[in-house]
């Protein structure tokens, strides 16, 4: 299924992430490192992309969004599993809404508002998959040193 949405629990996340071991220490660059690892493999997944952490102040950091990225940090008053329940719950087509969490109440709680869940696990496992892909070639331009015909067939 072709989701519209994916909405991504950044804590938990950010906890199983194996390529991050080592670095929790420094909090915000591993949040960062974090980031841009879903920037760069998620995109397959869906157009839009949530990452929600939870946080002091609230609110967007735009130092994060990219075009079809936000970051989010909760209030102080609610959680990150809050504002994802209250995102999937208000959304206007739910079941076009990927959840990463392994969070398992978070899981119940999102499927039972029509949003389909994967675990911080398969999620990864999608990433590395992602980023072992290599770039896609660009047909139909020209090099400077021309153009031959074995530059259009796939080896």
């Amino acid at each position: 299924m072709h989701f519209n949405w994916l909405i991504i629990d950044g804590y938990n996340l950010l906890h199983q992430d194996g390529a991050l071991d080592g670095k929790l220490d420094d909090l915000p660059t591993a949040r960062q490192r974090l980031v841009r690892r879903i920037e760069r493999a998620a995109p397959e997944m869906a157009p839009r992309i949530t990452v929600v952490f939870d946080g002091r102040e609230g609110g967007r950091d735009v130092a994060f969004d990219a075009p079809h990225l936000e970051v989010l940090f909760s209030p102080s008053n609610r959680t990150a599993d809050g504002l994802i329940e209250q995102m999937v719950h208000d959304a206007e087509n739910p079941e076009r809404i990927l959840v990463v969490t392994s969070d398992w109440t978070e899981q119940r709680l999102v499927s039972a508002f029509g949003a389909s869940v994967i675990s911080c696990r398969e999620f990864l496992l999608r990433c590395e998959a992602a980023e072992r892909m290599p770039p896609p070639k660009s047909f139909g331009k020209r090099s400077s040193s021309g153009s031959k015909l074995g530059d259009f067939f796939p080896e």
